[in-house]
């Protein structure tokens, strides 16, 4: 038990570092022009050429339900129930991580101030690079999934969970660029950084807890 456990750790130390060099790669395509930067154009056209109005009402529905101001809302309410009902140090952990990753994306769009696509359907004050709605669904459903699986509840409740989860982010992921409120490649980083930043909380929680601990 304890060698899985070691096991369990150990890769998540792993896909936390794997996912900061990920976003350092993305961000440097960014800065410097590269590849991804030239395929953001032919992203951007394809999603304009299958725009209908399903589509299109879909998308606005989730940015708008799953802005990060709304997400941090969302948060702070689970919180509150997870404090009273279950784990005080998952409740902390949870609205940390979105703290944490509200603050980081703040930073980095003001440091980064790339401009979004010109055609967005949405309108949108803020930089585009990384993708706030991306990181932030990438982290609050991680975290979803890691406290469900945490829990003694049956395995197909476990499953369920973690497909609805990764449905969520693509469909959010889906829904960014189909509005062409970001580019791909704003997309890609908000993922990665996402991924860091949903790992490195989870790492500091076991650190201080114990793996698996509630």
């Amino acid at each position: 038990m304890k060698t899985s456990k070691n096991r369990a750790s150990k890769i998540l130390v792993w896909i936390n570092i794997i996912s900061l060099l990920v976003f350092i790669f993305i961000l440097l395509e960014v800065v410097y022009n590269g590849f991804l930067v030239r395929l953001d154009p032919i992203i951007s056209s394809f999603m304009s050429s299958i725009k209908n109005d399903f589509l299109t009402n879909l998308s606005i529905a989730v940015s708008f339900i799953f802005d990060i101001k709304s997400v941090i809302i969302i948060s702070l309410i689970l919180s509150a129930y997870l404090w009273a009902r279950f784990s005080k140090k998952d409740s902390m952990l949870f609205i940390s991580a979105m703290v944490l990753n509200g603050g980081i994306l703040y930073i980095l769009k003001e440091l980064i101030q790339r401009a979004r696509p010109l055609n967005s359907l949405v309108a949108e004050s803020s930089f585009a690079f990384p993708s706030a709605h991306t990181s932030t669904a990438i982290v609050f459903f991680g975290l979803l999934i890691y406290l469900t699986s945490k829990k003694k509840e049956s395995k197909n409740l476990k499953l369920n969970a973690l497909w609805i989860s990764i449905f969520m982010i693509l469909l959010i992921c889906f829904a960014r660029l189909y509005l062409n409120a970001h580019w791909f490649s704003d997309v890609l980083g908000g993922i990665a950084i996402g991924m860091f930043i949903l790992t490195g909380c989870i790492i500091l929680r076991e650190k201080m807890y114990g793996f698996g601990e509630n």
